[in-house]
């Protein structure tokens, strides 16, 4: 009678068992929450219209900025005659001219458009213009320009030392791309827009900004 009842109590905890874990077979498949991206920005018919307006306003930006010193140093021998008689004259003189350069870093958004800018869902890709480099200051170091000249030779005027000054300026442009100015300048650009773009409703995560190649002048 006992293994009865146990019997009974065995298939009736199967059967309940049974009916549980099938049981959405007969109804409503269970609800599964949708996938929730923290990254997804609301998608606005306009946008594209704001972001270009909202850049083309900006005009001439400026943001990065370097100040170089340069130390200019001439050795001049005198001769006289021609160029297949030159006759070197007794003396020597040399000269040590330090010069500060300031380089600023600016993009012309004159030219820029609606097909600079991209929208792909959330997605937002702005493509700007390569910044210019340019020079916006010069100055001489009067207090610590140093000549050696010998007693046979007089000393160098004003204008030789403006001269050796636009030298050394020229060398400091030449030789531009050795300061990594271009590459900080992106950056720079990039802190700036990034969040002009979050206030229009996209994730910093989700803003792309590029730079056009645009060959870039002094």
């Amino acid at each position: 009678m006992k293994s009865s009842f146990f019997s009974l109590l065995f298939l009736l905890l199967a059967g309940s068992l049974y009916i549980s874990c099938n049981g959405h077979r007969a109804g409503e498949s269970p609800t599964v929450s949708p996938r929730t991206d923290t990254l997804q920005s609301p998608r606005r018919p306009d946008a594209q219209a704001q972001i270009t307006m909202a850049i083309q306003q900006q005009g001439r930006l400026y943001t990065t900025e370097y100040q170089i010193h340069k130390v200019v140093l001439c050795t001049d021998h005198a001769t006289i005659g021609g160029k297949l008689t030159d006759i070197p004259l007794p003396g020597t003189r040399k000269a040590a001219v330090p010069i500060d350069v300031t380089l600023r870093a600016y993009v012309d958004f004159s030219q820029f458009s609606a097909e600079n800018v991209q929208i792909i869902d959330s997605l937002c890709i702005v493509t700007l213009p390569d910044p210019h480099i340019i020079v916006s200051s010069s100055r001489i170091n009067h207090a610590k320009v140093r000549q050696y000249v010998s007693m046979a030779r007089s000393k160098f005027s004003e204008a030789e030392i403006s001269r050796l000054a636009a030298q050394g300026e020229d060398s400091i442009v030449s030789h531009i791309s050795r300061y990594g100015m271009i590459e900080q300048s992106r950056m720079d650009f990039t802190r700036v827009f990034v969040p002009m773009l979050e206030t229009m409703g996209f994730d910093a995560h989700n803003v792309v900004i590029r730079f056009r190649k645009d060959r870039w002048d002094l």
